[in-house]
């Protein structure tokens, strides 16, 4: 995820239509097959609902325990409304009709408690169930799939894809799911180095990072501290540590999830391996919901971890211009001689302005984390800023990656709709992977000055955001048991583009075949999202499994393997409950 929050693209509604086909169908209201009070009721007490549920931040020095909205007091999950205690469930009578969070002090529960970043559609929750246990999680699913409900599911809220909506549902939320347990000598026998870590599938790598250090250790992660380990690993996983320990995806060792019959099983590399491959990249709300993640641990660097930031500016006079393309260049062939021990995320912004010489400025930002220490790290760093010195630098060395996390800038979610398709935008976090010889032919610089002399030339001002934290070094590890995009498996950048029109998007596609499934386009082409974000042959066999494993299609997510089979009508109960 970027360390700032991403352009907005666009706040206006959806045209009719803009969604993929979803042949599935559920039970709507007023249907047989809706559930009654009585069992709402008998559903409720089958989730321990005596038992009391609290989500609330405790300050720092405390790692962040799940996303926190735009503008909440004291940085508080849910605008402090879960830390004096929620419901088991929630649910409302009448389908809600107008979006939620767009009125200053919402007050509807099911609002509060299904809150998530950029819900679009108009689709809401009927119910939102709060789990503690795996055995929540299964009474929540036989409950959904019994009355054909739709079934969504949601850690910290953070997807920008709304994967974390249907319409008029069940939503899950895995929030408190909160267990820790270490295994540093590797007595489960999954033969890695630094052991490995069982983390409740309510981890935010906040939560991940303070006790990984607590142990001498950390774990591939995102940038941004509230974000879930769940959505993220089994979407790929790109982040500080990626380059070296590999994607989210590349450190699953196992997974608990409940599937659609309602049991609960265990996937690793002996056992259930066909669906260990598929979380291994397959996306998240589509295979079942994960209780678990069993991931590896990494042994801290023994001089530490090193961390350099830079700015540039200037103007889009022709003096400015050039030395912004002359920084393209120089900035691109001096990330090709980067190892695996860095990894970094770069943003070069345009901006617009009457009230600026040559009607515009730019700036290039950069930050870059090195696993070792500062004076490991200072000759490659210095290669590029006394070549071309930056208006401002800073950086240092810390023990432990948790000091860093600490008080690491929040990249808030916003429970609006905010990044909408249109004729100017796809919509959501429209990217391309793109790959070490795109960026050695200058194809990929010459892209990034196209979009930003588009400033100036057409008013259209997009951030190009370079994210240089993934597989595509030459000494990077790159296992092939993953479900991910093979343009993903071996790329160097995520290429987060900003909102364009479809002539423009052709130009960015055209720099890799694949995209992030966590953030891409929400509209792309017909269903060119399958070999986006997996490539045919992976995508064949994912299918399959998603057919083994949920026949019938109870768990769906827009732009999700099988999310546009055709699936009868269950408006009865499926056998397994007859």
């Amino acid at each position: 995820m970027a360390v700032l929050c991403l352009q907005v693209v666009s706040c206006l509604p959806a045209s009719e239509g803009s969604g993929a086909a979803a042949k599935k169908t559920w039970c709507t209201r007023g249907e047989a097959c809706w559930p009654t009070d009585q069992d709402i009721s008998e559903f409720r007490a089958k989730l321990n609902p005596e038992t009391k549920r609290v989500l609330k931040w405790d300050g720092q020095p405390h790692p962040r325990v799940c996303s926190v909205p735009i503008n909440s007091p004291g940085d508080q999950p849910l605008y402090g409304w879960g830390s004096k205690g929620m419901d088991a469930l929630y649910y409302t009578e009448e389908a809600i009709s107008s979006l939620c969070f767009l009125e200053v002090g919402e007050t509807r529960t099911v609002c509060l408690a299904g809150m998530r970043n950029n819900p679009l559609e108009n689709w809401h929750p009927a119910m939102v169930v709060w789990a503690l246990t795996s055995a929540h999680v299964q009474e929540s699913v036989k409950f959904a799939v019994k009355h054909n409900l739709c079934i969504m599911v949601a850690g910290t809220g953070h997807d920008f894809m709304n994967r974390h909506s249907c319409n008029d549902g069940l939503l899950i939320r895995t929030t408190l799911l909160k267990d820790i347990s270490w295994d540093l000598n590797d007595a489960r026998g999954f033969g890695n180095d630094g052991g490995n870590v069982k983390f409740g599938s309510g981890i935010v790598f906040s939560e991940a990072q303070k006790s990984a250090s607590d142990h001498g250790r950390y774990v591939s992660s995102g940038w941004a501290i509230t974000v879930g380990i769940a959505g993220w690993s089994i979407g790929g996983g790109h982040g500080p540590f990626a380059p070296s320990a590999g994607l989210g995806v590349d450190n699953i060792l196992e997974v608990e999830m409940v599937t659609a019959d309602g049991n609960l099983v265990t996937a690793n590399a002996q056992q259930n391996h066909d669906l260990h491959w598929a979380v291994r990249g397959g996306g998240g709300s589509t295979w079942g919901v994960i209780t678990a993640f069993t991931l590896k641990a990494h042994v801290n660097p023994a001089t530490g971890f090193a961390k350099g930031e830079a700015v540039w500016y200037g103007t889009f006079c022709s003096a400015g211009r050039e030395r912004l393309h002359l920084l393209i260049d120089a900035y691109f062939n001096w990330s090709l001689t980067l190892n695996k021990k860095w990894s970094g995320i770069s943003f070069f912004t345009p901006v617009l302005s009457n009230e600026t010489q040559c009607y515009g400025n730019w700036t290039f930002y950069m930050t870059y984390v090195y696993l070792g220490s500062q004076e490991e790290a200072s000759e490659k760093w210095l290669e590029f800023t006394e070549r071309y010195p930056p208006t401002a630098q800073g950086g240092g060395t810390k023990t432990t990656w948790w000091e860093f996390v600490v008080d690491y800038p929040l990249e808030n979610i916003i429970p609006l709709p905010w990044t909408y398709p249109g004729p100017q935008s796809a919509g959501s976090v429209p990217s391309v992977t793109v790959s070490r010889q795109k960026v050695q032919s200058g194809e990929m610089g010459a892209q990034v000055k196209l979009a930003l002399d588009e400033c100036t030339a057409s008013k259209r001002c997009q951030r190009q955001e370079l994210y240089h934290d993934i597989t595509g070094q030459t000494d990077s590890p790159q296992d092939p048991n993953v479900s991910i995009g093979p343009g993903f498996r071996t790329a160097m950048f995520h290429f987060v583009v900003g909102g364009w029109n479809s002539t423009m998007m052709e130009k960015y596609y055209n720099l890799g075949d694949n995209s992030y499934f966590s953030e891409s386009g929400y509209d792309q082409p017909g269903d060119s999202w399958k070999s986006r974000y997996w490539g045919e042959e992976n995508y064949a066999r994912l299918l399959e499994i998603k057919r083994k494993w949920d026949p019938h299609n109870a768990f769906w997510c827009r732009n999700c393997v099988g999310s546009d089979l055709e699936t009868p009508s269950r408006h009865k109960p499926l056998p397994i409950y007859k």
